[in-house]
């Protein structure tokens, strides 16, 4: 997965970032474990992988990450912020 990073502007602000939709014009904000999930978006990662590193950073159960990162990815695709 990775982000649309033609089409779409982002600027974190200390835990909050804020997304800027190019196409539609829309306006995103993303804070806490969203933010860090969609910086690591930029790095072209596998669903594994984005469980895996959530999961070693905040120390959350693995199913539970997985429900709401995939939870997280519709709602960045149903934006059209995701290839």
């Amino acid at each position: 997965m990775r982000l649309r990073s033609t089409d779409v502007s982002a600027r974190t602000i200390g835990d909050e970032t804020i997304v800027l939709s190019l196409p539609t014009s829309r306006y995103f904000t993303i804070t806490g474990v969203g933010s860090r999930l969609f910086e690591l978006l930029a790095e072209d990662l596998s669903l594994d992988e984005l469980v895996e590193t959530v999961v070693d950073e905040y120390e959350v159960d693995p199913v539970a990450a997985r429900r709401n990162i995939e939870a997280f990815l519709v709602r960045l695709r149903d934006a059209q912020l995701l290839h």
